[in-house]
């Protein structure tokens, strides 16, 4: 154990934490690791031992612990320093009277907590903290203000008292790096501080929106100010099923060159050779490259009902259970639309909500679940489901003399392909492994819109994608990223799994560089790449899907998807599982 901090909660602890991650003198515990499931780490079971008046090993407990911050340091400081007599100690700190309001409206708040408006692994941990800080600390007097600022400031100076002055900083985190790292003798980062943990933050991490957040009365007080009484919030979502389908013929490069016409056409080899893409599931075939678009029309959704029925039935879901059906494609001719067709095709309750998207493509995946969130609330004991197929062999066409080369670079990269998924609210004692859905954003890059779009004529179609496109979407996909994560309390080296698009090699390449990952972040997404090309609209659900089978998320392990479609559209959406 290096360094102990003895702040109390709402002084910055988690801002802290980060930092000392970051500065390499973590892993840092604090008490939100509760929160992400994380029951079997070491240190996190304090609480449980605390609630009941056991006694604590400190070493075997912080195993694989380099620090901690928060409420555990605060009331055991003492007894961490007789075990680590040579750790360094921070107490941050804070405006008294700031930081009693914020404790009053975020962790005070929470006291009174219960399932379903909180998950029910987080209900233990804060009836422990309630022994430990709020019955302890304060001995059941925090809604005294002036009683809980005295023992603030008691804390405070019994701190600065016991610590010797060569080991005790006393640190404001507005002060940011310069400070903390002269202290602990390291350099000072590139990165900004990590100002993390807001109220909105802090919310989110119960799965609720701040104007949605429990008032002070839940304990027989006031309202808090800033967080008027609302209705009960929808409990929060997850992604509860999940299935692709593919078409059965499989055609490498050189045979997607042949049958375009495109194998004498050396920009055409290079490009099909360097662009990550080896094989791709087809439904394309020489008839139906002498059809124009339009007489492709019947075939093409014949093949998107058989594709989305596929993977549908793959979901192994009771039907009863559905709700609403969303359904989105790329394009199409077709009417009535894929989400029509599927209720009919499964004889599903004809009052059912349907819809159907075109034109978002790539992007699809987040403006898809957050639509299919937004239904919950009005049938929240069904599920939603999801489809998104594609059949982008119904747009390519065969080379013909004077091609742009953006057909070129379209007709290398594009697969069919379909996914399905099931969005269900939690319930009060879900302990399912699937994740939750905890935050969702579409951002639309201005001045993007012709960067991909459909080039149609009654001889033609492709999609027109330009050579700029794969800078054009990670110009500013790291600080788009970074205000993302920060709005759940989070930054970038919190997330275990990172789902990219497989749109090309040069867009996931420029987004692992705008993003700072290595190879095997994203390692995932050149695979499906390489293995089934880039099958627009569900293209997130096969990564999705191959990262739970890949890389196995343990219970409190976060995931960034992130989607790059036409608009130019970035979908981000974070998950715990």
């Amino acid at each position: 154990m290096k360094v102990i901090g003895v702040g109390f909660g709402r002084t910055g602890t988690m801002s802290l934490k980060v930092a000392l991650d970051e500065l390499g003198v973590g892993p840092c515990l604090h008490a939100m690791e509760s929160l992400r499931g994380e029951r079997t780490a070491a240190g996190v079971m304090h609480w449980d031992r605390v609630a009941n008046g056991e006694p604590i090993d400190w070493q075997q407990s912080f195993t694989g612990w380099g620090s901690t911050v928060d409420w555990l340091g605060a009331r055991f400081y003492p007894e961490m320093l007789q075990e680590w007599p040579q750790a360094k100690v921070i107490l941050s700190v804070r405006d008294p009277e700031e930081w009693y309001e914020s404790c009053d409206v975020s962790l005070h708040a929470t006291s009174g907590l219960q399932p379903p408006r909180v998950s029910a692994a987080a209900a233990p941990m804060l009836k422990a903290v309630d022994t430990a800080i709020w019955q302890g600390i304060f001995d059941g007097r925090f809604g005294e203000r002036d009683y809980a600022l005295e023992v603030f400031e008691r804390h405070r100076l019994q701190v600065a008292g016991t610590v010797p002055p060569e080991r005790l900083l006393i640190y404001d985190i507005r002060e940011g790096w310069e400070p903390l790292c002269e202290f602990l003798g390291v350099p000072v980062p590139q990165t900004p501080f990590p100002h993390l943990n807001g109220r909105e933050a802090f919310w989110t991490r119960f799965g609720m929106t701040p104007t949605a957040a429990p008032a002070r009365s839940l304990r027989g007080q006031g309202l808090p100010t800033g967080l008027p009484t609302m209705p009960q919030p929808p409990l929060p979502s997850r992604i509860l099923g999940l299935a692709t389908a593919d078409p059965e013929v499989t055609l490498d490069q050189q045979q997607m060159l042949d049958l375009l016409g495109l194998s004498d056409d050396p920009f055409a080899q290079r490009i099909f050779g360097r662009c990550g893409v080896k094989q791709r599931r087809m439904h394309l075939s020489a008839e139906m490259l002498e059809k124009p678009l339009q007489g492709r029309t019947a075939e093409v959704e014949a093949f998107l009902l058989a594709s989305a029925v596929e993977a549908v039935e793959k979901l192994d879901v009771d039907l009863g259970q559905i709700g609403t059906v969303i359904s989105s494609s790329l394009y199409s001719l077709g009417c009535p639309p894929l989400a029509h067709q599927l209720i009919e095709h499964f004889d599903l309750d004809r009052e059912i909500d349907k819809y159907h998207l075109v034109g978002v493509g790539c992007s699809s995946a987040v403006p898809l679940i957050r639509l299919a969130q937004r239904q919950l609330p009005e049938h929240p004991d069904k599920l939603c489901l999801v489809v998104g197929a594609e059949s982008m062999s119904g747009l390519l066409m065969g080379a013909t003399e004077g091609d742009p080369r953006s057909k070129t670079v379209g007709s290398s990269i594009f697969g069919d392909g379909c996914g399905a998924m099931l969005i269900g609210a939690c319930g009060p004692d879900d302990t399912s492994a699937a994740p939750s859905i905890l935050a969702s954003k579409v951002h639309q890059v201005p001045d993007s819109l012709g960067a991909v779009c459909m080039k149609l004529d009654v001889h033609d179609s492709y999609l027109h994608l330009v050579r700029e496109l794969p800078d054009i979407a990670a110009e500013h996909l790291g600080g788009l990223v970074e205000n993302f994560l920060a709005s759940s309390g989070m930054t970038a080296h919190m997330v275990d799994h990172w789902m990219l698009h497989p749109g090309g090699r040069r867009i996931i390449d420029c987004a692992r560089e705008a993003l700072n990952l290595p190879y095997e972040a994203v390692e995932v997404s050149y695979q499906l790449l390489a293995e089934h090309g880039n099958v627009g609209t569900p293209s997130i659900f096969y990564v999705i899907e191959r990262t739970i089978a890949q890389r196995q998320p343990r219970r409190g392990e976060h995931g960034l998807a992130i989607t790059i479609g036409p608009g130019v559209s970035v979908g981000l959406m974070l998950l715990r599982w």
